[in-house]
């Protein structure tokens, strides 16, 4: 996981922008002066500056040499924007000798030179000058030396070596090597410039991935093929360089980041497979870390697909997601497969993205409210997806302002994201959440590396052919191990134990919850009848289908001696345990009453569910031995008579009101009458094509069985609590008396 990506973002537009600029091509000015001054030597360049070692020739013998060979002496070295430097036919025998040494001495500049002073010009007489109309002598200038067309506006650091080869010597080759770590790693500046090479004054292409604009791509080794006739003995190679007078580009250090090798393609080949091998190494650790993140990630995207309820699996999923193909960009980039420039672009916007994943991962991880800050890095966060655009049009007309604005917003952004992911987390972890502190483990892997590599650049980064080793890098044989890829592998580690962790936790948790569950659900069987009650003088039928573990569904079926049968069905708001709990509650308190007055049980029970923050919808009926009905109702669904729907007076639910009286409705009951009662979970029962099982299905099966009505809304597609309860007044004749008055209600 990339934790370090403010100073990242930082570091790649710094190099994307110092690249883009050295990419642009240099403007063709031929008539423009050349100084004759030669620019102030700073202190640095007088310090830094070393004596030319004694040099007894001029010519690299390479007759008796094998392949390959390191081209290591006998350079001579110039600045000079004259680009006729490149020809076999210049005369460079005043130029400066220089072995190829990590840091050589400093050459004058050639276009600053004076050319030596005149001859002295003998004595006259007074006055002859003027007799003769010359003009009065004045002591000899230098003078600059006029522009002519093979003249650049840039100046050049130049490396001629005079070669004799060996008679019928056979096809040869050239490799300019640079180091692995030029390679393999995001420099602080710019990557610089491929050198361009000349052999007998003929430019030659380098070999290889886009060798014939190697300038675009990020600098590599490469193989050069001098195309020389086996017949030729001489050879003048030139390298020419952009002339950097100091830093770590200097033309003084130039010998420090290239090895020169002549010899054999094939002994050239093998060198340069050698250098392709080390550079691999050199990255296979980063390489192992993307195909990690891309592994973690699916991981993570399935935790979250298995547990929806927790959207921070998923910004991680993202972060991962987004963060795995750095590796290989910056592979392809170092391998001169994409170019330097648009390679710095995709891993900067790809680092901003993954930037703001990490910030929404946090934000649902600790459960953070939604203060103005968070607003405020959210809502501003579109203006990254501007970073590659930006980049990638620089040099078209009018571009330079949005770019501007692009850049100081990304930057106020990645500001503020870096304080609030570093305030957060610390403030988590004094809070003594131990996820969050174990993210800090990365997090310190990461400013460490980044403040080694500061420390690193501040010291030894200015210095031509300066070699910085950091201490803090263990090599595994070819295998360098640094302390940033240290931490991005805990950060893998961190993600693995949080998500083990909440696993665990989660699965305790439910664990609980169905203990608990199975607990009120062991409750509920008891409270609820599960078998069929002895009702003399009616048949009761009933089924109860939760939707969950326990529901909040019940009834209540009670004989009061001969006299009758007291019938009580109902539903709780809600599911779950909760719900289970208020059913508990309630069947409770109906088991204490001694009323069989349907208005004073609800009245009873309204008491109980008063003050909390729960209603319930309830129905109370009382059915007579003589056939009375009487029914009050507390917002409950009507009951059904004869497959007709019984019209009751609105009322509410159980809970809302402290004081509420509920109104009692009469009727009679013949010989064979039948009572549908059921709660809502029947008719909204709902099919998979969003239609409601509805209230025409249950009138139209109002006379099947208690079990048929439930299963038919099961199958349908249930989303609530089911019940589904009938009584049939089923008395032989002449066993009970009649009414002495019998009260009826219209029937819809």
């Amino acid at each position: 996981m990339r934790l370090k990506i403010l100073p990242a973002v930082w570091i790649a537009i710094c190099a994307a922008a110092v690249l883009a600029a050295q990419s642009a091509p240099p403007r063709a000015n031929p008539a423009a002066p050349v100084t004759n001054s030669a620019p102030a030597a700073s202190p640095m360049q007088h310090h830094r500056a070393k004596p030319a070692p004694p040099v007894t020739a001029a010519i690299f013998d390479a007759t008796g040499i094998g392949s390959p060979v390191v081209l290591d002496k006998n350079w001579r070295v110039g600045v000079s924007s004259d680009l006729s430097v490149s020809s076999p036919a210049f005369n460079d025998s005043g130029w400066a000798i220089r072995d190829a040494l990590p840091s050589i001495g400093e050459v004058p500049d050639e276009d600053t030179i004076a050319p030596p002073p005149a001859a002295p010009t003998p004595a006259k007489k007074p006055g002859s000058a003027k007799k003769q109309g010359a003009a009065p002598t004045s002591p000899p200038q230098a003078s600059p030396a006029p522009a002519t067309p093979s003249t650049s506006s840039r100046r050049y650091a130049w490396f001629r070596l005079h070669i004799e080869l060996a008679p019928h010597h056979g096809p040869l080759s050239l490799l300019v090597e640079l180091p692995v770590s030029n390679g393999t790693q995001m420099v602080w500046g710019s990557p610089g410039l491929s050198p361009t090479v000349f052999v007998n004054g003929n430019e030659i292409k380098p070999e290889g991935s886009h060798g014939d604009a190697p300038d675009e791509y990020q600098p590599i080794s490469r193989l050069y093929n001098l195309n020389l006739d086996p017949s030729e003995t001489s050879l003048t190679l030139v390298v020419r360089v952009i002339y950097s007078a100091f830093g770590k580009d200097a033309y003084t250090g130039f010998f420090a980041n290239h090895t020169i090798y002549l010899g054999n393609e094939p002994d050239l080949q093998k060198e340069l497979n050698l250098w392709s091998d080390r550079s691999f190494f050199e990255r296979l650790l980063n390489l192992i870390y993307s195909i990690l993140l891309g592994v973690l990630a699916l991981f993570l995207f399935a935790l979250y697909f298995s547990e929806k309820d927790h959207p921070e699996y998923l910004w991680l999923a993202l972060h991962e997601l987004t963060a795995a193909p750095i590796g290989f960009i910056e592979l392809a980039g170092s391998n001169a497969r994409l170019t330097a420039f648009f390679s710095a672009t995709l891993v900067l916007q790809l680092l901003v993205i993954s930037a703001y994943l990490f910030f929404e991962f946090l934000v649902a991880f600790l459960s953070l409210k939604r203060r103005w800050y968070i607003r405020a890095l959210r809502y501003t966060a579109p203006i990254l997806l501007g970073i590659g655009p930006a980049l990638l049009f620089l040099f078209h007309r009018g571009a330079i302002p949005y770019f501007a604005a692009i850049f100081i917003g990304s930057g106020l952004w990645m500001l503020g994201w870096s304080i609030f992911v570093f305030g957060t987390l610390i403030a988590a972890a004094l809070r003594r959440n131990f996820e969050a502190g174990l993210f800090l483990v990365p997090m310190g892997f990461s400013v460490v590396a980044i403040a080694d590599a500061v420390i690193g650049n501040a010291l030894h980064g200015g210095q031509p052919g300066a070699s910085y080793i950091s201490p803090l890098t263990l090599q595994a044989g070819p295998i360098p191990i640094h302390v940033s890829i240290i931490g991005g592998y805990a950060g893998i580690l961190v993600i693995v134990l949080i998500v083990f962790f909440r696993y665990r936790r989660v699965q305790r948790d439910k664990e609980h919850a169905t203990n608990e569950l199975a607990a009120a659900r062991g409750v509920q069987e008891l409270l609820i009848p599960q078998e069929k009650l002895a009702t003399p003088g009616f048949e009761v039928d009933s089924i109860y289908s939760p939707a969950s573990e326990v529901g909040g569904d019940f009834f209540h079926v009670q004989t009061i001696g001969r006299d009758g049968l007291l019938v009580v069905i109902g539903d709780v708001a809600g599911h779950g345990l909760r719900a289970a709990m208020n059913v508990s509650l309630l069947m409770g308190a109906l088991r204490r009453m001694q009323d069989r007055s349907p208005s004073r049980i609800l009245q009873g029970l309204n008491r109980v569910l008063t003050g909390t923050d729960s209603f319930t919808t309830c129905q109370a009926l009382w059915f007579g031995a003589n056939g009375e009905m009487i029914i009050a109702n507390a917002g409950h669904l009507p009951p059904y008579l004869n497959s007709q729907e019984i019209a009751l007076p609105g009322s509410l639910p159980l809970g809302v009101l402290n004081e509420i009286t509920y109104e009692e409705s009469r009727f009679f009951l013949h010989l064979g009458d039948r009572v549908l009662m059921l709660s809502d979970g029947v008719v909204e029962a709902r099919h998979a094509n969003g239609e409601l099982f509805g209230f025409d299905r249950v009138r139209m099966m109002s006379q099947e069985t208690a079990a048929n009505l439930a299963e038919a809304a099961k199958s349908f597609g249930q989303q609530d609590d089911i019940t589904v309860l009938t009584v049939r007044r089923d008395v032989e004749p002449g066993k009970l008396d009649a009414p002495a008055a019998v009260l009826s209600s219209a029937l819809s």
